[in-house]
């Protein structure tokens, strides 16, 4: 059974969640914990909600099923990231705003990437969903290695991970603006 979508408004607001946050954290003055968790919450709620929204307004079937999961891990992680306490002042906070923000980071890269990898074998890795798929997955793969492997102060997590949503905000706002994206199928 074949499924049609058309990707492209999906793609879309995921871009300009991305985007829009890593343009945010690009021109922010402050790279503390604060700053990081507050764009993760904005982040994790704008993805959430704009690319749940248009999945289930544009996208039928299966199609629209298989947003759910990122959207719903979306939603959670940027919820968790709104929720940590980042009082300034006392050094104990702010070494806690730091880990929570490093750990939701790296929760999000590793599920999002996971899944996104699981999508684009499923796809197949020669279509053109499959690879943009695999270039998304990449990102938050590396993203979460870079986090697992590395020892980052708060201000480098906090860049890196602007970085990303750069980096990904335009691999998928080409993606939704291709003209390869107008109409893909894939299999159930």
């Amino acid at each position: 059974m074949q499924i049609t979508q058309t990707p492209r408004i999906p793609l879309a607001a995921r871009a300009a969640a991305s985007f829009g946050v890593g343009l945010l954290l690009t021109f922010s003055q402050s790279h503390s914990a604060t700053t990081g968790l507050l764009a993760l919450g904005i982040f994790g709620l704008s993805y959430g909600l704009l690319s749940g929204s248009a999945s289930i307004i544009f996208q039928k079937g299966l199609a629209a099923i298989e947003s759910i999961p990122l959207t719903v891990v979306a939603l959670l992680i940027g919820g968790f990231a709104l929720m940590v306490p980042s009082t300034i002042g006392s050094a104990g906070q702010n070494s806690t705003a730091a880990e929570a923000f490093k750990m939701l980071v790296t929760g999000w890269a590793i599920i999002s990437g996971a899944f996104e990898l699981y999508q684009a074998r499923r796809v197949g890795f020669k279509t053109t969903t499959g690879r943009d798929l695999l270039i998304t997955s990449s990102f938050g793969l590396l993203l979460a290695l870079l986090f697992l492997v590395a020892n980052l102060d708060i201000v480098s997590q906090v860049g890196f991970f602007g970085a990303y949503l750069l980096l990904s905000g335009v691999h998928l706002g080409i993606s939704a603006t291709s003209p390869t994206a107008k109409s893909s199928t894939t299999k159930a």
